[in-house]
Formats: structure tokens, sequence, C-alpha cells
């Protein structure tokens, strides 16, 4: 992976880095980009300041802070359609007979809809869809300076080959 990531690269990180779900090779190329581009480097401080925001807001209802069902744990899951049918009624009854379960749900949705909105934008900004690419890189282990070095090895130690065989042949042959 290059160590000069456009901003279109580092735009369909920053989820990734603001939830620290990067490897330190990834985290150390973003990391360089926002030291040289205070566009990014802005973009994640509002992204980072949004979720601090949201995350320290008090809760009115007592009830809320301490519930009996693991709302934190699953309002979210919820809005993803991740639950099963079971846990999607728990969650539902929560939400119709708790006002204070309402608004974070709502939140939620309002959130996710600010984040896939953000998300397109940089999307459709780009002739190529980095996030996919980067993702798929991630995964596979693809490191280019190592794929490069290889190629490289082997197109030495064929030149090499070539001219020793050139050698062996003009003294021997």
């Amino acid at each position: 992976m290059n160590k000069n990531l456009s901003c279109a690269q580092v735009a369909a990180l920053i989820n990734f880095y603001i939830e620290n779900k990067l490897n330190d090779r990834v985290r150390e190329y973003v990391d360089i980009h926002l030291s040289k581009c205070p566009h990014c480097k802005a973009k994640i401080q509002e992204m980072k300041a949004l979720i601090n925001k949201y995350n320290n807001t008090p809760r009115q209802d007592k009830s809320m802070q301490k519930p009996d069902y693991k709302l934190v744990d699953n309002i979210s899951a919820y809005a993803d359609n991740e639950l099963d049918s079971k846990e999607n009624i728990k969650i539902k009854k929560l939400t119709i007979s708790n006002p204070t379960a309402r608004q974070e749900l709502e939140n939620i949705y309002k959130f996710k809809k600010v984040l896939n909105s953000a998300y397109n934008r940089t999307k459709n900004n780009s002739k190529f869809d980095y996030s996919k690419d980067v993702i798929t890189r991630m995964q596979d282990g693809y490191d280019y300076s190592t794929t490069y070095f290889y190629k490289l090895a082997v197109v030495f130690a064929m030149l090499l080959i070539t001219i020793i065989s050139g050698f062996i042949y003009l003294y021997f042959g």
C-alpha cells in the first residue's frame, strides 16, 4: 500500500480510523496524510466532536441509564436489522413504552443517515471506490513494497543466470 494516501482514500477510512479498527500500518499511513492535510484533519476532528457530543448527551430519564434490557448494546443492531425476531420485539416494546428509548433510536437513525450520506457523497465524488479497494487489500494482506521487491529480485536473478550461462557458453562451448 502506498504511504501517500489521497483525501478520498482517507475519507473512506475515517470511520475505521476513529473506531481504531485499522491495522497499525494503515493507521500510520492515515496519520502521515493527516499531518500534511488540514482539510482531512478537520473532518476527523468534526466527526470525533459529533460522536463525543452524542455520547456525552445526558439522559433525562433515569430508567434509561440502567435499563432492564440491554438497550445500548442492541439498539444500533436493531436500526441495522441485525437482530432476530425475539430481540426485535423487545426493542419495539421498549421504544413504544419509553419516550427516551424512542428518542435514542431516532438519534441513531439520524446519525446513521448523516454517515451514509457523507459516505455516498464521498463515494460519488470519486471515480474509484477506494473504501472497497483499501478494505479488500487490508483483508488480503497485500503489500506493494514486498511484491515489488520480489519481482525485482526475480528479474535480477534471471539476469544474473543469463549472464552466467552466457559466460559458460563462451568459455566451455
